[in-house]
């Protein structure tokens, strides 16, 4: 039992770390092996399927690049019940790029990706969490350096014909799911005992791929596919950009409401 490491004793959200691990593992959602190392369970929701697990972003790695799945899929949602933030996420900070059109997108995206930095791009519109259509991510490491990447950032977009004043930059702290679940980012607090645990689980944690449903080359290509019929289906034209000018399916055959029309025709 994880509840029995004098090492996973340290109490978050009302539970010690261990007892949250004892009670993810019973749900399935966490497994432990034999030898002791832990793993996220690749039968739980938003595992198997690599086109569309995280929302289907198409991300390329750089500086500030963070082990994601130990920190939020396993730390945060796990050992720590969702009640605190991973010290390991305390100075993570995000540019956050903020367009209404797939065209717009990818020219943030293409910005983006000429900084060192890690960035993501795709289509927020399914998420019940966010009211943005598309964004783009780029990681910092701290609030000044976001700061500092937000003032250079900001002049290039307004110069993009495509981006300009419609496209709206935030910085903001974390992921997401943290600030729902904890409250707002800048009130975080962090225990003295988190960097400890987070260490001795880090030892322990095993982060195997998935099963691969698709080969690795085609992720993006069909990642791309999904944000063409995401931008189809929410009435965004620009989307032809990408499809060489060509409607993504045909057009139904609309017909006049009144014979007169039809005559008149």
């Amino acid at each position: 039992m994880e509840a029995d490491d004098p090492k996973l004793s340290l109490v978050v959200g009302g539970k010690s770390v261990g007892a949250h691990l004892d009670a993810a593992i019973a749900r399935g959602d966490v497994v432990r092996r034999d030898d002791g190392s832990l793993a996220l369970n690749h039968i739980a929701p938003d595992r198997g399927d690599v086109v569309t697990r995280k929302g289907g972003f198409l991300g390329r790695p750089g500086e500030n690049d963070r082990p994601c799945g130990f920190l939020n899929g396993f730390l945060f949602n796990q050992a720590y019940g969702q009640a605190q933030p991973p010290s390991g996420c305390r100075s993570c900070f995000k540019l956050k790029i903020s367009t209404r059109s797939l065209r717009a997108l990818m020219a943030a995206k293409a910005i983006a990706e000429e900084t060192p930095y890690t960035t993501k791009s795709g289509a927020d519109v399914d998420n019940p969490t966010n009211a943005d259509v598309y964004t783009t991510y780029l990681y910092m490491d701290g609030l000044e350096q976001a700061r500092s990447l937000h003032a250079s950032l900001r002049r290039r977009l307004d110069e993009h014909p495509h981006l300009g004043a419609t496209a709206v930059m935030t910085i903001k702290r974390g992921c997401t799911n943290y600030e729902r679940a904890c409250g707002p980012s800048d009130r975080y607090a962090f225990d003295r005992g988190l960097d400890e645990v987070e260490s001795y689980l880090a030892t322990r944690f095993r982060d195997d791929e998935a099963p691969r449903t698709v080969p690795k080359d085609s992720v993006a290509p069909l990642r791309m596919l999904r944000l063409i019929r995401t931008a189809y289906r929410i009435g965004d034209d620009t989307y032809t950009d990408f499809t060489d000018g060509q409607p993504l399916l045909a057009p139904l055959v609309s017909y006049s409401p009144t014979v007169a029309d039809d005559e008149a025709g």
